[in-house]
This record gives C-alpha cells, structure tokens and sequence, in this order.
C-alpha cells in the first residue's frame, strides 16, 4: 500500500508552499485520469494530444492541423458541424480525434465520448436484450456533447449494426450534436469512369441518405502520410 502513496504530499492531496498551501500535483492527474474514464479514452491514447502530433509538411499535415484548430476555436460544434478524418491506416487519425477531444475539454470544458465503432457494436450487442445497460449505453452515445466515432465503416455492416448507427447519426443530425469521424474509405461514392463506380466507401455500406447527412454536417479532412504504427517497429534481423 505504501508504494501507491505519493512522494510529495505523503498521501494527503496538498503541499506546503511559502504562501499556504497548494493541491498536490497527483490530485490534478487523479482528475484527468477521471475524465479520461468518462470521455472512454483507449490506454494506449492517454498520452495522445494535438501538441504532440509530428506533423508531415510533405504529408500536408499542417493544413489539417490548421483546420482542426479553426474548429475547435469556433462555434461550428453548436451548429452541429464535425470533421471525418479519412485516410489509410496508422496515419494517425485517432491520434488527432482524441486531440480534439482533450482540447474541448481543456478549452471550454465540454465532456466527450471516444468509441471505436466495431468495440460499440459488440458492447451494444452483447447487452443488447432489452437491458437496461444497452439502453444506457446507446442513450450516453446519442446524447453526450461530442461523439468521436472511430474507424467508422471498416468493415462489412450488419443490417442490425447498419440500424444501430444509422440511429445514432440520424438523432445526433437532429438534435446538432456533432461527430468526429475517423475512417479507412471515402464518405461519398465517385465514379471513376463512365459507368465505373467507385465502391467501398461510407455511402456504400451505409446508404446514401447517411452520406448524405455527413457531408452535410461534416467537414472531411483527407489525411494522408506513411504508416506510423508500421514504421515505429525494429526491423528483426
């Protein structure tokens, strides 16, 4: 037990200063820890942050970063207005949309919620039997100030997973809530050629109507560049 008391305080939360007192440096990351509880950030995304984000000038990175404090600095999340980040994997997409979470909190105090979208549908279909926590769970989703939806459309949908989301975006798109959305594939189909669609996109698996309400709400933000996950490994000889 004595391992987990603090070295500076002795466990009692304040410090003696020259001009009183003052609240231990482990009451303020008992705190953020709490709030990353609550805002559902993944361990691994502790740490991430805007300020630490090593921007790609080839990669056109600090236009994105521009953007994004443009909208944090605004008043675009009272309209309803989010972002859909869309760009191959380990980019750094969930990297950024956490950002932008902790900077709504540290700015304007605003509680969100981060969910990996393939995490939601099993949690929401592993209860989902008319349980109350299933209820709890769709309701906190619907309703928190901003929802950061993670990897949205990465792989095939269900008819009752496609319901499920179309239910969330459909009231967040009513009531002006917005949405970070991070994806691997395009929101709206394009045609490449006469009569050659371009598939695998949002629009695709979800339907046009959804699409629709995102490129409405959302401004899409390509991000491009090398694969950070990918190039932080040791080559094993």
């Amino acid at each position: 037990m004595e391992n987990n008391i603090c070295p500076v305080c002795g466990g009692l939360g304040w410090v003696i200063k020259n001009n009183g007192v003052k609240k231990c440096v482990c009451k303020y990351s008992e705190i953020t820890e709490n709030i990353f509880n609550r805002m559902n950030i993944p361990k691994r995304y502790r740490d991430k942050d805007l300020s630490n984000f090593v921007p790609d000038p080839e990669a056109g990175h600090e236009f994105i970063l521009m953007r994004i404090e443009d909208y944090i600095n605004s008043d675009d999340y009272e309209k309803g207005k989010g972002l859909f980040l869309v760009g191959s994997p380990g980019v750094g997409k969930t990297h950024l949309a956490v950002g932008i979470l902790k900077e709504f909190f540290r700015r304007k105090g605003i509680v969100g919620l981060f969910y990996d979208t393939r995490s939601l549908l099993f949690k929401l279909k592993s209860s989902f039997d008319g349980s109350s926590s299933a209820r709890e769970i769709l309701e906190e989703v619907v309703e928190t100030p901003i929802l950061v939806l993670d990897d949205l459309g990465s792989e095939r949908l269900s008819d009752w997973a496609r319901d499920i989301l179309h239910y969330i975006i459909i009231n967040r798109y009513n009531d002006l809530k917005p949405i970070i959305i991070t994806s691997n594939i395009d929101l709206k189909t394009s045609r490449k050629t006469e009569g050659d669609i371009l598939e695998n996109t949002l629009e695709e698996r979800m339907g046009q109507a959804i699409a629709s309400r995102l490129s409405e709400i959302c401004e899409v933000l390509p991000v491009k560049g090398k694969d950070k996950r990918g190039s932080s490994l040791t080559e094993i000889k």
